[in-house]
Order: structure tokens, then sequence, then C-alpha cells
């Protein structure tokens, strides 16, 4: 009886939940709820992915922004070491330009003279120093040391160098170091003090620049305008040397060259000396007043050296022309003349056989054209003749007129004078007149004049040579044989 009533009290208490509206509204709500806390829970999943996410694109926009910010750095970097390799190239370039300029004017010395001059010069050039000396040694001869050449060093190269300028050349010529930079003042502590004001130095470089078997070459140069000397400057100074010293030891040769080149054409200006005792002493003095003109019209020492080896050798074209017409007392037959004239191009000819001597042929051959355009042999007239030949004319005529010949007197000097002035313009260039007879009135004693011209003095001195040579065997007699 009991079991019943209490199955029947659940069973009313089961119809009265279901039958009970606000608990099924609770119950529903409890179910939405749920729902919404599974939507929030799923919305926090997904918003914690995509804070992930973010935070890992963060990340790697962190890293894009640092490897950027290196990549800039480094682009700052290649273009600045750019720009620097691009200044060096053309540092480099300007420096390469003005090196080959310099050689090639260390090279054309070989045909001036002024090789020492103008390897210094390249040297203070390249390097940007302001002053220097070039020395040269002769083989292990500490006392054979000689300044050749000197700039911004006025003391030199008239004296002897100084114990201080000597400690820094012979450090080099003893030592296995082809070179070496002084940039401190304790660098030259080693060496005697400076003797003289030029040779207070700031710093400086001593190189080796010519090595030959009997002469070496040292240049020191000081000063560098920018700065000290570097490892570069020293590079520089040894390709230098090393395209100096080809250039020294060609100039030797072609100086060995050309004394056997005038002693073989100088016999034949001797024999024709023998041959004409008119003219002995004539070749000489023709040379002389040349150059006096063209020192005074300051022709270059190319141009100098020219006119005194064509002024020596001008009648040497009379050695194809017969003694009876050379000797002739009497005016010459038109076939006589003809012969006579020849000697121009005789002489050229033998001449230009001569590498050294080829612009001294033309010399030869025109050195009788008038300026008028009435000379021989081919009738130049004015600029069209060469100076030279036309300063040989003048002079050439001169020493004619004052001097006796087989044909003619000798007439004074006032007189010579005047004649030369009478054909300025017709026979003669009135410049080169004015010139000459400037000259003439300047008393210069002939040792001031080869001590002037060393060149001129060599010539001189061969010339002189080979004339007593003729003049010991009997040059008449060798000449006509």
């Amino acid at each position: 009886m009991s079991t019943q009533t209490g199955n029947i009290d659940r069973a009313g208490s089961d119809t009265s939940e279901q039958d009970d509206p606000m608990l099924g509204a609770l119950q529903q709500v409890e179910a939405e709820y749920r729902e919404m806390q599974a939507e929030v829970a799923d919305k926090d999943a997904a918003l914690a992915q995509q804070e992930a996410a973010l935070a890992e694109q963060n990340a790697a926009l962190a890293e894009a922004r640092q490897a950027s910010a290196e990549l800039r750095d480094e682009l700052a970097l290649n273009q600045g070491l750019l720009e620097s390799e691009r200044r060096k190239t053309r540092r480099e370039r300007a420096r390469t330009k003005e090196m080959a300029a310099q050689l090639r004017e260390i090279h054309a010395a070989l045909f001036s003279g002024n090789i020492y001059d103008l390897i210094l010069k390249a040297c203070l050039t390249l390097t940007g120093a302001t002053r220097g000396v070039y020395l040269t040694a002769r083989g292990n001869d500490d006392n054979s040391l000689r300044v050749r050449a000197a700039i911004g060093m006025n003391e030199y190269p008239a004296l002897l160098p100084s114990e201080f300028i000597r400690g820094l050349t012979l450090r080099v010529l003893h030592a296995d170091d082809e070179s070496f930079i002084y940039n401190t003042p304790q660098d030259f502590a080693q060496f005697s003090a400076p003797s003289r004001p030029s040779e207070q130095f700031r710093n400086c470089v001593t190189a080796s620049v010519v090595l030959l078997r009997d002469l070496d070459g040292v240049v020191v140069v000081a000063d560098k305008a920018n700065g000290d000397f570097d490892p570069e400057d020293v590079e520089t100074l040894l390709h230098v040397g090393s395209q100096a010293s080809v250039t020294v030891e060609n100039a030797r040769l072609r100086r060995e060259l050309e004394m056997a080149y005038f002693a073989t054409v100088g016999v034949l200006a001797d024999a024709m000396e023998a041959k004409d005792p008119y003219t002995y002493g004539h070749a000489e003095m023709v040379a002389r007043h040349c150059l006096r003109i063209a020192n005074h019209l300051e022709l270059s020492a190319e141009e100098r050296n020219i006119v005194a080896y064509a002024a020596l050798l001008h009648d040497v074209g009379k050695i194809g022309v017969s003694d009876g017409i050379l000797n002739k007392p009497g005016m010459l037959l038109p076939e006589e003349r003809n012969l006579m004239r020849s000697h121009v191009r005789i002489g050229h000819d033998l001449l230009q056989r001569v590498p050294a001597l080829t612009r001294a042929a033309d010399i030869l051959l025109h050195h009788h054209e008038w300026y008028d355009g009435n000379g021989y042999p081919d009738g130049l007239a004015g600029d069209a003749i060469p100076l030279l030949a036309r300063i040989v004319a003048v002079v050439d005529a001169y020493s004619a007129m004052i001097t006796a010949r087989s044909y003619k007197g000798a007439i004074p000097d006032a007189e010579a004078r005047a004649e030369l002035r009478r054909c300025m313009g017709t026979q003669f260039d009135p410049q080169v007149v004015e010139a000459f007879l400037s000259v003439l009135d300047l008393p210069v004693e002939n040792e001031e004049l080869e001590e002037a011209f060393p060149d001129f003095a060599r010539l001189l001195h061969e010339h002189k040579h080979l004339q007593a040579g003729f003049e010991a065997h009997g040059g008449q007699e060798i000449a006509r044989a």
C-alpha cells in the first residue's frame, strides 16, 4: 500500500515538473547559456590562434625590418666602398696619366740632354714633393757622389752634396733596400744635421732610381705638399726609376753613337778643310756664332745641338768638289758654279744616312737659300727655309766676307756688317741679321760659351781632335789620296 503511494507521489512530481513553465524556461535558458559558453570558448580559442598568428607575423615583420636595416647598412657601406674605389680609380687614372706624361718627357730627354732634370721633375710631380735633388755615384766610389739636378734647393747642383745629403744617399747605395721613408724628426736623427737652409726637410723619401753597371742614381724628394710619404710614393719612384734607367743607358749609348757618327763625318769635314786651306777654322767660327745666335733667340737645347752640328759640318759636301774648282783664283764658269752648288746636296746625303744628324742634314741642304726665294737648291723663301738654315746662312756669309779666299781678299768687319744689313729681306732673314749683329757686340769668351753649352764643347773637342790627327799625318796628302 505504501509502495503504491510512493510511486503515485513520484509520478505526480514528474508531472508537476513537466507542467511547470518557469522550470522549463530556466532549463532552456541554461541550455542556451551553455551553447553561448561553448561559442565564447570557440571564439576565445580562435582569437588566441589569431593572436598567436599575429605575434608570429609581428616577429616576422621585426625580423624583416632588422634584415632591411642590415641591408640598408650594408648597401650604405658598399656604396661608400664603391665611391672610395671610384675616387681611388680616378686618382690612379690621373696618376697613371701623369706618370705616362712624365715618362714620355724623360724618354724625349734622350734627344735634348736634360734627362736628370726631367727624372727629378717627374719624381716630384708624381709624389707631391715640393723639392729634391738627383745624385749619381760611380760604382763603389763614395767620393764620386755628385748632384746632377735640383729643384727648390738653390745651393745645388753647383755645390758638392753636404754630409746630410751624403748620409741620406749613401744609406740607399749601401743598403739592400732600394728606398727609405722619413716622416718624423726622429727618422733623421741618424744623420748629420742639415747644414744648408734648403735641407731643413719636414719629410722625405730616398730611392734608387737608376742602377747601371757603372752608374747609380739616387733621388731625394722632400716636403710633400699634403701629409706624409707612403709606400705608394716609393712604388711610384721605383717605377719611374725602372724607366729612367733605360733612358739614361740609351742616352749614354746615343752619345757614344753620336760621337762615332760625328767622328766619321768629321773626318770628311777635316778632309775638306785640308783640301781648302783658306777655310781652315771657318767651320768652328761659324759654329760658335750660330750657337750665340741660337742662345740669343732662346732656342731649345735640341735646336742648339742641331745648329752646332750643322755649322761644324755645313761645308762637308765640298769633299765631292774638285780642288781645281775649290781653289780657283778667278770667277767660276757656269758649269763650275753648278758643281760648286752641288755641295749642299752631297753634304745632305752624307748626313742623311746618320740618324742622329737627319735634322742637321736639312740645314746643310738649305743654308744657301735666299730669304726672297732666289737661292738654291730649292728656291725656298721666308719661313719655308728652316730657321737654323737661315742662321747658318748669315754667319757663313759673314765669315766668308771677313776672311781671305782663293778668289778674293778679306774685307773689314764694318763693311761685312753693312753688307749683311744691305741684304736683309733679300738674301738674309732680317730677324737673324739683327740677332747676329747684337751678339757680335757682346764680349763672350770661348770658354764661357763652352761652359754654358757642354754639348758644343764636346763636339768642338772631337772636331779639334780630328783636326790634330789630320795635321799630324799630313791631311793634304791623305785627302788627295
